[in-house]
């Protein structure tokens, strides 16, 4: 339930636990992951752009706390905000290169995780 770019977790892992015991509960054998499309595509991105060095991580993460009210910043980690203030959010960032790498993401080739060998916790 942790998000990959932030690392947080709080708010996702209850709800996610609360997901899982539920359809334990009734019988289900599928549950939704914690965080959506749109949100992990976000986290994409961002790592993407620290990666690549686009942008500096402490800046980023620095400007972002100060500018963004923090009830809404936290809605945002947890993947709970809506589409119009993830890009309210996103104009308090460096538009231009994280634009550039949200253009370039999706064509980035996937990388693939082997299967753990029998015995071996996954990494």
């Amino acid at each position: 339930a942790t998000r990959p770019a932030t690392g947080y977790t709080f708010a996702a892992v209850q709800r996610h636990s609360r997901a899982v015991a539920a359809a334990l509960r009734d019988g289900h054998g599928t549950v939704r992951p914690p965080h959506g499309r749109r949100a992990l595509f976000m986290d994409a991105v961002l790592l993407r752009a620290l990666d690549t060095g686009r942008i500096d991580g402490p800046a980023f993460f620095t400007g972002l706390f100060r500018r963004t009210p923090p009830h809404r910043l936290l809605r945002f980690l947890d993947g709970a905000t809506s589409l119009r203030e993830e890009w309210g959010i996103g104009l308090r960032t460096p538009v231009i290169p994280m634009l550039r790498t949200a253009v370039e993401v999706p064509f980035l080739p996937r990388r693939t995780h082997p299967a753990p060998r029998t015995g071996e916790s996954p990494r």
